[in-house]
């Protein structure tokens, strides 16, 4: 009896802890259906050797040149649209996108998966993750 009291006196709370917990689940049944996946910085060099994958750092230029994923290609974020034809040879390949932390790759695999790119995956954490596995940086 105790329990239903606190339960509607509270409701709201209550409320908003379901609201949280439903879009907590919701973002990755979203990355899942819309056929984008995460790669963690310990699998990337695994997806590079064994499956071709070729890694987009979507950075602007001054921050790829202090450093980045060996052999990372370089389409900042703001002229990812317009560089779509250079990113087509890729298009056989899985595409792994890569940013400073892991924050604006969504953005970019979802112009990717709209220009037909069918292996779409996001470095999940981003270069920080990269760098925080001691894994090799290129300058």
């Amino acid at each position: 009896m105790l329990e239903l009291e606190f339960f509607k006196i509270n409701w709201h709370l209550f409320l908003a802890l379901a609201v949280v917990i439903l879009l907590l689940a919701l973002d990755p049944i979203r990355k899942r259906s819309s056929g984008i996946r995460t790669v963690n910085a310990l699998e990337l060099p695994r997806v590079m050797r064994h499956e071709n994958a070729v890694v987009v750092d979507i950075s602007d230029p001054a921050d790829f040149a202090n450093g980045h994923i060996p052999k990372a290609k370089n389409v900042p974020l703001s002229r990812i649209n317009d560089d779509i034809a250079r990113l087509n040879r890729f298009k056989s390949r899985p595409v792994v996108v890569a940013c400073r932390v892991g924050t604006r790759s969504s953005k970019a695999a979802n112009i990717l998966k709209k220009h037909n790119f069918a292996d779409i995956r996001i470095l999940h954490g981003g270069f920080a993750a990269w760098t925080k596995e001691n894994l090799p940086v290129e300058k």
